[in-house]
């Protein structure tokens, strides 16, 4: 991928381009391959305007949570969004953080696998009426067994998401060329719908419509859930190198939601709804027909295999959450296997044959689910719980900071035996352990962890030996590697972006998800 890669390294300093450009290959594989599927759906229900201004503010709402988990990741010393979760709340707070990270990706991922027999059940019903009724019954119940075992399945077992970036870069080429085919048969035939009023200029006016929208929005921008188990992929050999891969990541990541996938979901939306309006629209885009003859169904085979091979990172980042579970419920009979890809097959077996398996029993419903995962997973993940791990550092509330200034003052008023006895002191480092401090660390620099080793603590002969560690900035805050509340020259800049601007994206997140779930699940009145 040259073109991105060439943006990215002018963005990003010398030796970060090749993270960048893979993260973006990557993010776009994983996050817009499903999603783009029912946004013209979406833009036709509640109009152009109102499309067009609800996807920029979610757009721009998304790269600024990301930047504030990165941020909270960097000062804390976290690797993913569940050290984080445990820095800043403890055990809880990561567990119900890790709870709704697996809705909104078991979610996405089940709404993803009946996307894919829709998409095959139209192109064969379509094309050849009397195949035979197994091919595509059901919304493409068949479809659906083959693609997900004989696809999704063997991808998924790869070691990491990054091994997926050549399938990204091949996926990138797949969904422009939608953008294209949609966009052309709109401005072909002189965009009917938007002509005859049909797709709303405006606003269809209508609150249901209007919340709907905004879910499916929300869901199409769920990176945060996809991007922070690759920070642990990346360079972390020491803390100024895991900030720099955190830099490198939000630069990919803004990449991804205002270039590649923003452009890419405005284009489909817009030309989609111009094209057959509110009326016609399929809550799938390839429940349309957008080329004569067999190029339905070529078309729409090209997609579905796209959405086999988009599916494989989202399982990934659902495995990494699910694995730790069943590293703490069955320390020895999984934690203890020696073979990764055992662990990797087990794993694979629980999740994508539950996913399957809810698919299979509800056919055809892949805008009721993904409105409902935007509504609840999406909304906690991307647009709550990120404010909630920023206050906390913003104000000092997060754990590793009041627990390293409680042990400071416990052992300043003589109460730790261990200092007493000239022992030396240890202090927990995201989540995930003990570690001595180094010889003449300040009281903040116990707080380092080899990030290499996926988030477990560095061992003492490490420290030996002059490997490189993990140590805090001198201006530091006690508990933290780098300082997260930033000084600000203007106090009204202050209160503006660092307070008022997260509470508007959490009101608006909130309000709008609430919405859509009273609306879309009132009872229908009876005429």
């Amino acid at each position: 991928m040259p073109l991105l890669g060439g943006v990215a390294g002018r963005l990003g300093d010398g030796s970060s381009w090749r993270d960048i450009a893979a993260a973006v290959a990557v993010l776009t594989l994983a996050t817009t391959g499903n999603a783009i599927l029912p946004i013209p759906y979406a833009f036709a229900i509640s109009g152009a305007v109102a499309s067009t201004l609800m996807i920029v503010f979610v757009a721009l709402s998304n790269v600024f949570t990301c930047k504030l988990l990165l941020q909270g990741a960097v000062a804390t010393g976290a690797a993913d969004y569940e050290q984080l979760a445990h820095n800043v709340g403890g055990r809880w707070l990561r567990l119900w953080s890790e709870v709704w990270v697996v809705v909104l990706l078991v979610g996405t991922n089940i709404g993803a696998i009946i996307q894919m027999g829709e998409a095959f059940g139209f192109a064969v019903e379509t094309q050849w009426p009397d195949a035979p009724t197994w091919l595509y019954g059901r919304s493409g119940t068949a479809a659906m067994l083959f693609f997900t075992l004989v696809i999704i399945f063997p991808l998924s077992m790869l070691p990491k998401m990054r091994k997926l970036e050549m399938v990204g870069n091949f996926g990138v080429v797949i969904l422009f060329a939608l953008a294209i085919i949609v966009a052309v048969k709109a401005i072909s035939n002189g965009m009917p719908a938007l002509s005859s009023g049909d797709f709303a200029s405006v606003s269809s006016g209508d609150l249901t419509s209007i919340s709907e929208t905004f879910s499916l929005l929300c869901f199409a921008f769920y990176h945060q859930v996809m991007m922070m188990p690759m920070l642990s992929e990346m360079p972390r050999v020491s803390s100024d190198a895991a900030r720099e891969s955190a830099r490198a990541l939000h630069r990919a990541s803004t990449i991804v939601i205002l270039g590649t996938s923003g452009m890419y979901y405005w284009v489909t939306g817009f030309f989609g709804a111009s094209m057959y309006g509110a009326t016609d629209v399929s809550d799938n885009l390839l429940g349309n027909t957008w080329l004569p003859g067999a190029g339905t169904f070529v078309l729409n085979l090209i997609v579905t295999i796209y959405l086999s091979i988009s599916i494989p990172p989202i399982f990934q980042a659902t495995n990494h959450t699910v694995d730790s579970w069943l590293r703490g419920l069955f320390p020895r009979n999984y934690g203890g296997l020696t073979r990764p890809w055992v662990q990797r097959f087990i794993v694979n077996l629980i999740t994508i044959l539950t996913c399957l398996g809810v698919a299979l029993g509800v056919p055809g419903e892949s805008a009721t689910v993904l409105s409902v995962t935007g509504a609840t997973g999406v909304a906690m993940c991307s647009y709550v719980l990120p404010v909630v791990f920023h206050f906390c550092l913003y104000f000092g509330w997060a754990r590793c900071m009041r627990k390293t200034a409680s042990s400071a003052q416990l052992s300043a008023n003589g109460g730790l035996a261990g200092v007493e006895a000239g022992a030396a002191p240890t202090v927990e480092v995201s989540g995930m352990g003990l570690a001595p401090p180094t010889e003449g660390s300040t009281e903040s620099s116990e707080a380092y962890k080899d990030f290499s080793n996926h988030g477990a603590p560095a061992s003492p002969s490490k420290q030996v030996d002059g490997s490189p560690k993990h140590e805090p900035a001198p201006d530091a805050p006690a508990g933290l590697m780098f300082r997260y509340r930033k000084p600000r020259r203007y106090p009204f800049f202050t209160l503006a972006y660092d307070i008022v601007l997260p509470c508007l994206v959490t009101a608006l997140g909130c309000f709008f998800s609430v919405a859509t779930l009273v609306l879309l699940f009132q009872p229908v009145a009876e005429e």
